[in-house]
């Protein structure tokens, strides 16, 4: 009966309980992991909510008029055709400089930086896109702004 009782209900629980604080540990562990990738993703979320803001609130007659009367704007719109193609190219330049920073503190996939990295040259060979930088770049961290004079 004892023989019985060991192997029949003890040994499965003490199975169940190493296997349970296996799976424990393993969890335990990954925590980081968890919390840095839900970190991650909701920086994301608000950061793509604050462009997506920002563009739809610039993109407006009222806000470019009010840009217009600002000598900074005025200065800035004079190196594009339209408002319009100053926002975008200054939406582009921040994205590039939030991936930017993604990148620094591994929070992006290498192959996935690697493609923007390739893009923010490509950017750079797009004359307005450079005039812009231009006049913009004082407003960018100075290793942001290394980082893309040296493309």
């Amino acid at each position: 009966m004892d023989s019985f009782l060991i192997s029949a209900v003890i040994i499965p629980l003490v199975g169940s309980g190493m296997v349970l604080g296996g799976l424990l540990s393993i969890s335990i562990l990954q925590l980081p992991t968890i919390r840095r990738n839900m970190r991650r993703e909701a920086v994301e979320q608000i950061y793509a909510r604050i462009m997506e803001a920002r563009m739809r609130l610039e993109n407006t007659e009222t806000f470019t008029n009010m840009a217009k009367e600002s000598s900074i704007f005025a200065d800035r719109f004079a190196v594009v055709d339209t408002p319009q193609e100053y926002y975008i190219v200054m939406s582009f330049i921040d994205l590039i400089e939030f991936l930017y920073g993604l990148n620094k503190t591994n929070m992006i996939d290498a192959e996935v930086w690697s493609r923007w990295n390739s893009l923010s040259r490509t950017m750079m060979t797009i004359p307005k896109f450079k005039k812009v930088w231009d006049k913009t770049k004082d407003i960018h961290s100075t290793e942001f702004r290394n980082f893309i004079d040296s493309l």
